[in-house]
């Protein structure tokens, strides 16, 4: 029996948040299962693809939430998916109450399901 050594990068720790995703054509939700700096998996309403780019907004606490630019797919089993993550494209936003923050944020659609 071939063993198969661990590629991933960093420990995966379960991580239980809701999460909004698009690629711009749709807008869809879900929940994280795992999440680290450089992935996660994830389960959502909507099916994607391999290869796809979307933008996520992760929201761990009513008020702070994780918006990340770009999230590649690497795998999927239908609602079932894994994203690549780069910390560049990953930034915090603060307190959501916060009307200055909103208006900064201005250009962020909010997606609905």
């Amino acid at each position: 029996m071939a063993s198969h050594p661990n590629k991933r990068r960093d420990i995966r720790t379960s991580v239980s948040c809701p999460v909004y995703y698009s690629n711009g054509d749709f807008h869809a939700s879900g929940m994280t299962e795992n999440l680290t700096n450089r992935g996660g998996c994830l389960r959502g309403t909507h099916l994607v693809t391999v290869g796809m780019e979307l933008l996520m907004l992760l929201i761990p606490s009513a008020k702070h939430a994780l918006i990340i630019k770009k999230a590649k797919v690497r795998w999927t089993d239908e609602a079932h998916f894994g994203v690549e993550l780069d910390e560049a494209d990953c930034g915090t936003v603060a307190e959501l109450d916060d009307v200055k923050i909103q208006r900064q944020q201005a250009l962020v659609s909010f997606m609905t399901h």
